[in-house]
């Protein structure tokens, strides 16, 4: 009773197909001059070729200890005639990773059919594909864990405005996109880090996409950086390089991403804003600075300690009148950003271990607030306060602002 129960079993499990010539499946590897690298994709097509009435089939492609494998594309059917007789041809297309180097082993894959008998009868039948045995040689010395063998490798590096010309207190962000064809996700690089002690770096998570091709898988990565420097001097973001392998033409390469500078106008603007053909002020103004000049020369050949005290007091309270008649040309012009980076400039000077000043309370809402409004008007006010806080500081005149 027992035989007979154990009879029936095997006859109700599926039946190998090794042995009939109507069925088979074999893995056809690429045509290829050199041998694979580890790592290196493998491209590879499954191929059936079916002489029976087929009404359904899986294929089962298991794990490997050697080889990572990726499926390209959907199931190709088409009805042929091979050697003259009509056949039902199935072809998947696969490309294989190997994991190490030596002479490896693709293990046989198996495709369950259902097909029916002679007497319309269906049964269960399992195809599989004899094992392919290849060589894999070594990765380069040095290479490390950045290791990225790949057909192709392309990067376009974009700003959404000149990192070079920010306005005051403004972000730029940078956004990389890196494609690699013949390269899994799990194979491309890590996101570098911009990191710098003068910039203040927001990194969103990258963006990744996967796709395949008959040549292929395509992974896509999207890099993002939202960047704003922290002091107003200009400060460059060093260029960041992405060694990879170019399986085509067998060579070592790179990819860089360039170097880029990253500032706010303003500061160039500030550095040569006295270089104008009336200086930057009138002749009552240049009179009174050639005064004041001739003034600090005569101190300073009488060298007494007190009198070149009071002579660099004096050329602070000239400097203070013209970066207040430059703040005053801003106000009239509605430059609010330039407006705000020298009224800060003057107020830390006369307060330095102050907070920051109310002033800063009006313009801030008015020019950065949900409905950015300022205009003149606004900055003349402000201007005014800003001289008052000049005013306050304790100077040998009190007539400095």
């Amino acid at each position: 009773m027992v035989r007979m129960l154990l009879l029936m079993l095997l006859l109700a499990g599926p039946i190998a197909a090794q042995e009939r010539d109507t069925l088979s499946l074999e893995l056809i590897l690429d045509p290829r001059d050199v041998a694979p690298l580890e790592g290196e994709m493998i491209l590879a097509t499954l191929r059936g070729i079916y002489r029976e009435t087929i009404t359904n089939e899986d294929l089962k492609l298991r794990a490997m200890t050697d080889f990572d494998w990726t499926r390209l594309g959907q199931d190709a059917w088409s009805d042929q005639r091979i050697d003259g007789r009509a056949a039902r041809v199935f072809e998947r297309r696969i490309a294989f990773y190997a994991k190490r180097e030596g002479t490896l082993e693709i293990l046989p894959i198996a495709h369950e059919l259902q097909v029916l008998d002679g007497e319309g009868r269906r049964e269960i039948v399992i195809v599989r594909s004899p094992p392919v045995r290849l060589r894999i040689e070594a990765k380069p010395q040095g290479a490390g864990d950045a290791w990225l063998p790949v057909r192709a490798l392309e990067l376009s590096d974009d700003w959404s405005v000149d990192p070079a010309t920010l306005e005051d207190g403004q972000s730029v962000t940078r956004r990389l996109v890196l494609r690699a064809l013949g390269a899994t996700p799990e194979m491309m690089p890590l996101q570098p880090t911009l990191r710098q002690p003068w910039l203040i770096a927001f990194t969103p998570p990258e963006e990744r996409d996967f796709q395949v091709t008959a040549q292929g898988p395509v992974t896509t990565l999207v890099w993002t950086w939202s960047l704003r420097p922290i002091t107003g001097q200009p400060g460059v973001i060093p260029a960041v390089t992405i060694p990879y392998f170019d399986t085509h033409t067998r060579t070592p390469r790179s990819a860089t991403i360039p170097a880029a500078q990253i500032g706010y106008g303003s500061f160039a603007d500030n550095a040569v804003s006295g270089w104008r053909a009336d200086l930057g002020f009138g002749a009552a103004h240049l009179a009174i600075f050639v005064a004041t000049m001739l003034l600090t020369l005569t101190i300073a050949l009488r060298d007494r300690t007190a009198d070149r005290v009071i002579a660099t007091r004096v050329l602070l309270q000239l400097r203070r009148r013209q970066d207040l008649l430059r703040l005053r040309r801003y106000a009239k012009a509605g430059d609010v950003y330039r407006f705000r980076s020298l009224a800060r400039r003057l107020l830390q000077q006369a307060r330095p271990n102050s907070d920051p000043h109310p002033v800063f309370q009006k313009l801030d809402a008015s020019a950065f607030g949900p409905t950015p409004q300022a205009n003149p008007a606004d900055l003349d006010r402000v201007y005014l306060d800003v001289r008052q806080a000049c005013l306050q500081v304790k100077t040998v005149s009190a007539h400095v602002c």
